[in-house]
């Protein structure tokens, strides 16, 4: 399959994969393995907020690339490639999963599927966190080189290259019988690639046209020039260089050796200042390169140390000397408290890996976040940002700044009564929409960037519903967005599409969706600007939303009139929800929320209902996917499993039935074929595939 690509050698068992994901059959030794389609690949997601994919996809350690499309010469698209949390109780999953979007329209995202996995011995390997990267022949061939990262024994320094940045990809450095990379395989953990391509024609390079560099590591800090001719071995007559960066156990504290040293690092530089953990990614700013990696930070801004940030480094070359940058961006979400006097976090935090890439003249900074902190179940978010450089050279002093952006208002910082800052990029709802959300439309709660509760925020996993609640609100509990675009957009720009902002006459109208979860009475307060009103948040209540005694415990919509608020206001603001009531019990379940106009109604989306019969009785169907493991490869959330338990005696091949309560939903139901069989049932709604498999245990 386009896309999809397993090389198995001798000596491999094979194994066919169905539609549905699920390993049926072991087949002979020595035969390739057969992928059926990817019942997701080709979908397209209309992006309108962050995360920019799916709130049901779980694609951390995205590596962000703009290649042009092989398929309409001169265009471009933006590609993230990134591993994929599909098991729950452990991180990723088998594949390396790409999404791209023409960069003309940031707002549509396609699957471009399971782009690589690999399999062994009856296994799929586990993919971490990989890089792709574009080598340019002088004959103008373009080449793809895959690092996957694999999780396989002997495997991890796997390379796979391909002529399309969507593959397929063949493994260029395993033995003949697949198990191990050759000799002299030297990336390792969490792999980076840069390409330095050479125009001098002095230069001893210039008849291969590029040099190469590999950075990795895992609590320490590697790097490398690479052979051109391997992509995956030392370059002849260079070394290795064991310490790049300083790496720490937490903010301003060496974990390398005692008396480590760092000849990659310009001297006079304050080693506690770098905090390297993992995740390395170069990319090139003017004339300068910059390192992005995962490192401890936080207490230079007053919160804990957590290595859920983003930092860089700067340097002349592609290997340094370095300088520190700082704080790139903390997916914590970091905020002034209630009355300015300290800077706090306001979403949860794990880890973060992610990197900047340059897009229709706008620097971005993509990373993932941990629902309630939840490490296997990351999303993939980004950020503008602001980049500044200047043609001094670091050695002589010059530098590149990484900070927040907002087209509103010059150096966006947070900064307490106490002098401490965060000058990283803000964490918001908008994702590349940085002009605002686009206020009429539904959006749920699982777009919400700040929680003073951060377990609350659930996640997805239904491929029909882009949906996650915050569940369990209690009394004082806050959830907010940042920020709507009530000024609209006027125009096209920066890949992202016009939009009609609030106005005088509109009669703008909030709605918000929640599942009341208490007998008695409570207040859901909507706040503009900030959820308190005092000199630090300046916020607004513009509604109170009363919901009566003895509610139904069922989705309801509330709907109140805002517009002598929000149809005069232009630019961007932040809306936040508090709520009020019986202290200590759960209050409510916030679903989702939007405005509504005289003009645009406001509905919120409601995923079909299956029903499937056996025998005539009615199946209780699952909620939650089967998840992939080494053995099955499952590469998706699109597999449910559900028994009908029969007579241990019987002989009848049961009967199966389907139903929808939608006319889109598309039904197809394949019978089993013997007693001891089992039927399956696929369920196809806008793009994407549901397939229910009946099993028949036997009493």
């Amino acid at each position: 399959m386009k896309g999809l690509n397993i090389v198995l050698k001798k000596r491999t068992m094979a194994f066919l994969l169905s539609v549905t994901g699920i390993l049926s059959a072991a087949t002979a030794l020595g035969q390739q393995q057969n992928h059926l389609n990817d019942p997701s690949k080709g979908f397209v997601h209309q992006s309108i907020g962050n995360p920019y994919l799916p709130l049901w996809e779980h694609l951390p350690d995205g590596e962000p690339r703009v290649f042009e499309d092989p398929d309409q010469p001169g265009k471009y698209r933006a590609y993230i490639i990134g591993s994929h949390d599909l098991r729950f109780s452990s991180y990723c999953g088998p594949d390396i999963r790409m999404w791209s979007a023409p960069i003309e329209n940031l707002s549509s995202w396609r699957d471009e599927g399971a782009i690589f996995t690999y399999a062994i011995d009856g296994k799929w390997d586990v993919m971490y966190a990989p890089d792709l990267v574009e080598v340019k022949r002088k004959d103008g061939k373009k080449d793809y080189y895959l690092f996957p990262h694999s999780r396989g024994e002997g495997r991890e320094a796997m390379v796979v290259k391909g002529d399309r940045p969507n593959g397929p990809f063949k493994p260029v450095n395993l033995t003949e019988d697949g198990k191990r990379t050759l000799p002299g395989s030297i990336l390792g953990f969490d792999p980076a690639i840069y390409i330095e391509y050479v125009t001098d024609p002095q230069d001893p390079d210039f008849d291969i046209g590029f040099r190469a560099y590999g950075f990795w590591g895992f609590q320490r800090s590697m790097a490398a020039q690479l052979d051109q001719k391997t992509m995956y071995s030392l370059r002849p007559g260079t070394e290795v260089i064991n310490y790049l960066l300083p790496a720490s156990a937490r903010y301003g504290e060496l974990r390398d050796p005692k008396g480590t040293s760092y000849p990659n690092i310009f001297e006079g530089e304050d080693l506690g200042t770098f905090n390297f953990f993992e995740a390395s990614s170069i990319r090139k700013v003017g004339n300068k390169y910059v390192s992005v990696y995962s490192g401890y930070s936080g207490p230079e801004y007053g919160v804990g140390s957590s290595n859920s940030t983003l930092r860089y480094a700067v340097a002349d070359s592609p290997l340094g000397p370095w300088k520190s940058g700082g704080v790139l961006v903390d997916s914590r979400a970091p905020v002034l408290n209630k009355d300015g006097s300290a800077i706090e976090t306001s979403n949860a935090g794990h880890n973060t890996h992610g990197s900047i890439e340059l897009i229709n003249g706008q620097w971005y900074v993509f990373y993932h976040r941990p629902p309630r902190g939840f490490g296997f179940a990351r999303q993939a978010v980004v950020e503008p940002i602001k980049v500044s450089w200047d043609e001094k050279s670091v050695k002589d002093g010059g530098m590149v700044s990484l900070r927040a952006f907002d087209p509103f208002q010059e150096n966006l910082t947070i900064k307490d009564k106490q002098g401490k800052e965060y000058k990283g990029a803000e964490v918001t709802s908008e994702g590349f929409h940085f002009y605002g959300l686009n206020p009429y439309q539904y959006y749920s709660a699982g777009y919400a960037c700040y929680l003073s509760d951060i377990s609350l925020q659930q996640d997805s996993w239904d491929v029909w519903d882009n949906h996650m609640p915050v569940t369990n609100m209690k009394n004082g509990n806050i959830a907010g967005f940042k920020y709507f675009g009530f000024g609209g957009l006027d125009q096209d720009k920066f890949g992202l599409k016009a939009f009609e902002g609030t106005k005088i006459g509109n009669q703008t109208a909030f709605n918000v969706f929640i599942t009341p979860k208490t007998k008695a009475a409570f207040k859901v307060n909507v706040w503009l600007d900030g959820p308190w009103h005092n000199e630090t948040w300046k916020g607004k209540r513009i509604a109170q939303i009363s919901v009566p005694a003895n509610s139904a415990a069922e989705v309801k919509q509330f709907t109140v009139d805002v517009s002598k608020f929000v149809d005069q206001l232009d630019g961007k603001h932040a809306l936040f929800l508090v709520a009020e009531g019986e202290e200590g019990k759960p209050l409510f379940d916030f679903i989702g929320l939007g405005f509504s106009s005289k003009d645009k109604k406001i509905e919120r989306p409601i995923p079909p209902s299956v029903t499937i019969t056996v025998n005539g009785t009615k199946l209780a169907l699952p909620s939650i996917p089967v998840r992939s493991t080494d053995e099955n490869g499952i590469i998706g959330y699109h597999v449910y499993e559900v028994s009908f338990p029969m007579e241990a005696k019987s002989k009848n091949i049961p009967l199966v039935k389907a139903t929808a309560d939608n006319p889109e939903v598309k039904i197809k139901v394949n019978q089993a074929t013997s007693p001891t069989g089992y039927a399956q049932v696929d369920c196809l709604y806008r793009g994407q595939t549901k397939s229910y498999v009946v099993k028949y245990p036997k009493n």
